[in-house]
């Protein structure tokens, strides 16, 4: 199973309290683990603040949860397409950890630019969706096939993994989406969050 949930805010400070209670409550409503939910509540706070410095008052900010089994995929768009990069804070400014934390709590995280302008921060955090109990009911089994066995190849098949070229076609994908852009005809007041 997988859940996700779309919400868009203003680039205001005020906002960022409400998309990090939002986001938790979003998250126990799917059942995820608390330890995560914990996780997932600092990185949204640290990515949604970098977003509010980074954009204009005119600007949008979006945020996407997904959640599976497995990790929660944590999106936030900005209106600055200005890359994002891990600075070695000052110990006694308040400003500047924020992207070493979301590197440190999340399993892996990067960035991309959005077609319209704009980038999307994203961190990806282990743990997620519990385990549902079995269903009572005994499930219909599904059809089965029989294999046909097609030509073998001519020459050895060779499958390629270049994780640089992986991460352009994932980003591609992502960019796809149009979940960062405002509903057509909404103000903005406060957090909106949407389901699917």
């Amino acid at each position: 199973m997988i859940r996700v949930a779309v919400a868009h805010f203003p680039p205001t400070a005020a906002a960022v309290p409400d998309v990090r209670t939002s986001t938790a409550c979003t998250l126990r409503e799917w059942s995820v683990d608390s330890d995560t939910v914990n996780t997932v509540e600092l990185v949204v706070c640290e990515l949604t603040s970098n977003a509010v410095k980074a954009s204009r008052p005119e600007d949008v900010v979006a945020i996407r949860l997904t959640a599976t089994g497995e990790y929660v995929l944590v999106e936030v768009r900005d209106g600055n397409d200005t890359a994002p990069r891990i600075k070695s804070p000052d110990l006694f400014s308040e400003d500047g950890s924020g992207l070493l934390m979301v590197d440190a709590l999340s399993r892996r995280w990067s960035w991309w630019r959005v077609k319209t302008g704009g980038k999307v921060v994203w961190a990806e955090i282990p743990g997620g969706l519990q385990a549902t109990p079995p269903p009572t009911q005994a499930a219909t089994p599904m059809p089965t096939r029989t294999p046909r066995v097609g030509p073998q190849p001519t020459a050895p098949v060779v499958y390629r993994t270049d994780p640089e070229t992986l991460r352009r076609v994932a980003d591609a994908l992502r960019a796809l989406d149009p979940w960062h852009r405002t509903p057509s005809g909404r103000s903005l007041p406060e957090a909106v969050p949407h389901r699917a």
